[in-house]
């Protein structure tokens, strides 16, 4: 039953028990379901809003980090958020699915880096959300819901490992980061 019809069931119910002299006012009752309606979709609206706010200022990046979503955005045409979000959901993916030596090597050649996985100061709703992406399917879904083409996972890819080449991280890791992410690795 959706809402309009339990607000019309209940409205109609009330007039029942109220008093049986009274008329049916069928635009009355309209109008007040209407209101409950509206209502009721301002208050999901305001929601949506309020944890879109909440991503945004949960998601401080710091150090080199801020670097590689530069990279990003400049290079792709991304926004910002958009940037930030995705390099963190391919990531949160490598630390799913990497040994712990692996990622924290990767953390350790790039200060701030772990900023994009909710580490730090701002973290909780971007690293819980992050937290549980462990294939491609989770990416995907992170990057639909940031506004992006799931396409762009193949673009975002190839950068992050030339970023993190870049930075020093091994050769070893970056080939385990391509295969997991599904691109070729950036040559040496």
């Amino acid at each position: 039953m959706n809402k309009l019809q339990v607000v019309m069931l209940g409205s109609v119910l009330a007039m029942g028990v109220s008093g049986p002299a009274q008329a049916f006012d069928f635009k009355k009752l309209t109008d007040s379901a209407n209101e409950a309606v509206d209502s009721a979709s301002q208050q999901a609206n305001d929601s949506m809003d309020q944890a879109s706010q909440a991503m945004d200022s949960s998601v401080a990046v710091s150090g080199e980090a801020q670097v590689l979503v530069d990279s990003l955005s400049t290079d792709l045409g991304v926004t910002q958020q958009q940037a930030a979000g995705g390099a963190g959901a391919l990531l949160a993916m490598a630390q799913n699915n990497l040994s712990a030596d692996q990622f924290s090597g990767i953390l350790s050649q790039v200060p701030g880096l772990d900023s994009l996985l909710g580490g730090g100061e701002g973290g909780g709703l971007a690293g819980s959300m992050l937290g549980n992406i462990s294939s491609l399917e989770g990416v995907t879904k992170v990057f639909s819901s940031l506004g992006l083409s799931p396409d762009m996972i193949a673009q975002f890819a190839p950068k992050i490992l030339g970023f993190l080449g870049g930075e020093g991280v091994a050769g070893t890791v970056l080939d385990s980061l391509s295969g997991l992410w599904g691109v070729s690795a950036p040559a040496e």
